[in-house]
């Protein structure tokens, strides 16, 4: 009998950059200036970035200094941990072109043996109560789940971010933990809920 306690299910990698699309979105694959600057106007919104985490820094480095952002497109693909891809999400035009962003969502390699993969997301508050954010994420976790072989992906929030609890909830996430005081931000320690949904549950979710 073959031994399978440790037997890991590893992710489906390389995965190169690619356009998603929905049926009102146009996810882009962002460029390496756009991610590594403020390069739309909702993101200097302090409203906006105030519980920001995935797109400052890498949270499991603290000396990254913003290199996690650059690494979400050196290779315009997922390769190995710690690789990561970033898409700014557009309108679907009439004619199928895109236009007028209005957030971005991200897709780290967290362990690419254990197949788990972390996803972040920003978006323009107008925009808000019309799923679109749903509409925009969910196709990113397909893309996780379907395309890359991830077992589980989960999202790191600043406890106090309700928006994006709730966009958690809506995708059938779980809140696993609740870390207390794990961060300290301009003087303050923040907690950190972690949000989290498997394979088989994203199944389960889609066939409902």
């Amino acid at each position: 009998m073959t031994d399978t306690i440790d037997q890991p299910a590893p992710a489906t990698v390389p995965f190169d950059a690619c356009i998603v699309t929905t049926d009102r979105l146009v996810l882009r694959p962002l460029t390496i200036d756009e991610a590594t600057a403020a390069h739309s106007d909702f993101a200097l919104a302090k409203k906006v970035v105030k519980y920001l985490r995935w797109e400052v820094r890498d949270h499991d480095d603290e000396q990254s200094n913003g290199s996690a952002s650059k690494r979400l497109v050196q290779s315009a693909s997922i390769k190995d941990k710690g690789d990561g891809l970033a898409w700014a999400v557009e309108f679907k035009q009439a004619d199928g072109s895109q236009g007028g962003e209005i957030g971005d969502v991200a897709l780290f390699a967290k362990s690419v043996r254990n197949a788990q993969f972390e996803v972040g997301w920003v978006f323009h508050p107008a925009i808000h109560g019309r799923g679109l954010a749903t509409e925009a994420t969910t196709a990113v976790i397909d893309l996780a789940f379907e395309k890359m072989g991830a077992h589980r992906v989960y999202a790191e929030l600043d406890a106090r971010n309700e928006a994006s609890a709730r966009l958690c909830d809506i995708l059938g996430m779980r809140q696993e933990a609740l870390l207390k005081e794990r961060e300290i931000v301009d003087g303050e320690w923040h907690d950190v809920a972690i949000y989290a949904i498997t394979a088989d549950e994203w199944k389960a979710r889609a066939a409902a």
